[in-house]
């Protein structure tokens, strides 16, 4: 992975992963939500890839489920750790390592969650890489779970303050290289790292050319990108209202480029 170090560097001493769902919770209520429908009452196996500090990995074993995590930063793994320790509970092993070069066994896990290196992997091989190896490992009839950035999430956070009133005019080159290419380079620019923005189409051609078949799109924040999210979850009534709308046009392909992100979903 060429920008690799970036990245490391960027979630090592830049960012703070460990919170970031913390600030974005319809994410983490529609991801847990959509990941639920693929969890079976038998305990599973299951390697979460990319999965930072483990917040998907110890839900996941609060259920029951036996949580693999894997991730680039070391610093993530780190706190995964530590986290453990602090609320007395163990994932079932934890790596730092590569998501295109996985440290597992072939036909391993039940599911395959890679909630990340599909959208900081530029290079088309080294997507095809990553989902390669997410395959080797998965059983045969194993669910793998791939979370996407859209690729127009671009367009929706540079007309967001205060980006916009910032004066940068390198911020809008930038966007237009993602709607053009769906690579996200941002130089200086202090917006995110290296980075590749999906569209639907993109995914569905690579997980088809990997040899997977039959690939189930779902938008996890959906047209609620578009409205102030976080006040509405604050009111019961309206937050289940909200969900409600949600799965009703979860999978409508006019709703999918307005998702930050977005499921892209198959079996092995």
């Amino acid at each position: 992975m060429s920008n690799g170090s970036k990245i490391q560097s960027f979630y090592q001493n830049d960012y703070a992963e460990n919170i970031r769902l913390e600030r974005r919770s319809l994410e983490f209520i529609r991801s847990k939500e959509i990941i639920s429908r693929y969890l079976t009452e038998k305990p599973m196996e299951i390697a979460d890839i990319g999965g930072a500090a483990g917040v998907y990995s110890y839900w996941l074993t609060s259920l029951g489920h036996k949580a693999h995590l894997l991730d680039f930063t070391p610093l993530h793994i780190e706190q995964a750790k530590e986290y453990g320790e602090k609320n007395n509970v163990e994932l079932a092993s934890y790596h730092c390592g590569d998501a295109c070069n996985l440290p597992y066994s072939d036909n391993s896990f039940d599911m395959v969650l890679l909630m990340g290196p599909l959208y900081h992997l530029q290079e088309r091989n080294d997507r095809l890489r990553c989902i390669s190896e997410a395959k080797r490992v998965l059983k045969p009839g194993g669910v793998l779970m791939c979370a996407l950035i859209s690729r127009y999430a671009a367009i929706l956070d540079g007309f967001k303050e205060p980006l916009l009133s910032s004066g940068d005019e390198n911020k809008f080159e930038i966007i237009n290289k993602v709607l053009e290419t769906g690579v996200f380079s941002p130089g200086d620019m202090a917006l995110f790292t290296s980075a590749y923005f999906h569209k639907p189409s993109d995914i569905q051609k690579e997980l088809k050319e990997s040899g997977f078949e039959q690939v189930e799109l779902i938008a996890i924040e959906g047209f609620a990108r578009a409205v102030n999210t976080e006040e509405i979850l604050k009111n019961e009534n309206h937050r289940e209202l909200l969900l409600e709308y949600i799965r009703k046009t979860e999978s409508r392909p006019e709703i999918m480029g307005m998702s930050d992100h977005f499921f892209a979903i198959t079996r092995k």
